[in-house]
């Protein structure tokens, strides 16, 4: 791989964390620039594709000093980050075709009701929270973090509205979703095995740990949230019921002994 490696994310993002886990677990070289909410669009709109985090910007690839690629989506920069693992056996995506279609299956199932709907499920208690402008500028510019301090109300009613988060009912129907996908990896992991597609680390285990991570906080995340002791009573007594899943336990072992970069690579 050459070129230069720029990450843009949103500092509290479950997504961002995916792709940041995959990049240093390669030991690709990046260089990560956080935003506070609302102002990523300002470094985000001009790369096309929507204005969600994170984007990896790919500058100088293929030998070509002016070229510019863009990833848009966390599944394709962990693809990208893969793809320079040279031991297969390391490998998040598997080389294997029924190994591979197996955990792009799962990725795909995290990606498209577990992260959404831990990001809602969390936002009901903490959009308005104490917490809410740490958490929503963490890592952010002081300049970015000054002005996001003078329109935090804005930003909080512009959240609220993009994503009905105040919506009667939303808070239970978004754990509804996230407690299902909890019991389906309880039950793959029932029969002992140490990861969800069988005796080997991969993107599936990757993407469940860092989507479910917001509501386990486990230690070691590139995202900071407030400790459970610090949570609303709420969502603190349902964090520590999903903590003593099966699930939930995976999750915190993978941060244990998963979040680091390859030794031998």
């Amino acid at each position: 791989m050459s070129g230069e490696l720029h990450l843009i994310t949103l500092g509290a993002s479950h997504y961002c964390e995916a792709a940041r886990w995959a990049l240093e677990r390669a030991g690709l070289k990046f260089r990560e620039t956080k935003h506070a909410v609302l102002f990523h669009i300002f470094a985000t709109a001009p790369l096309g594709e929507g204005t969600s985090c994170p984007k990896l910007v790919i500058m100088g690839g293929a030998g070509k000093s002016d070229q510019r690629i863009v990833l848009h989506q966390s599944t394709d920069i962990v693809k990208f980050a893969d793809n320079n693992i040279q031991e297969e056996q390391d490998r998040l995506f598997p080389d294997d075709p029924e190994l591979q279609k197996l955990v792009e299956s799962w990725v795909s199932k995290f990606g498209n009701d577990l992260g959404p709907n831990v990001r809602l499920w969390g936002y009901t208690y903490l959009l308005h929270d104490k917490s809410s402008y740490r958490l929503m500028t963490q890592g952010a510019s002081k300049t970015q973090r000054r002005f996001a301090r003078l329109l935090l109300p804005v930003i909080q009613l512009l959240v609220d509205q993009n994503m009905s988060v105040t919506k009667p009912g939303q808070r239970e129907k978004s754990l509804a979703v996230v407690e299902s996908v909890f019991k389906e990896v309880d039950e793959v992991l029932a029969d002992g095995r140490s990861f969800i597609c069988g005796d080997r680390f991969t993107a599936a285990d990757l993407s469940f740990a860092a989507l479910g991570s917001l509501i386990i906080a486990p230690q070691g995340s590139g995202a900071w949230q407030p400790p459970i002791n610090e949570c609303p009573e709420g969502m603190a007594s349902t964090m520590l019921r999903l903590r003593n899943t099966a699930a939930g336990k995976h999750i915190l072992k993978m941060y244990e002994t998963q979040r680091h970069e390859l030794r031998h690579k």
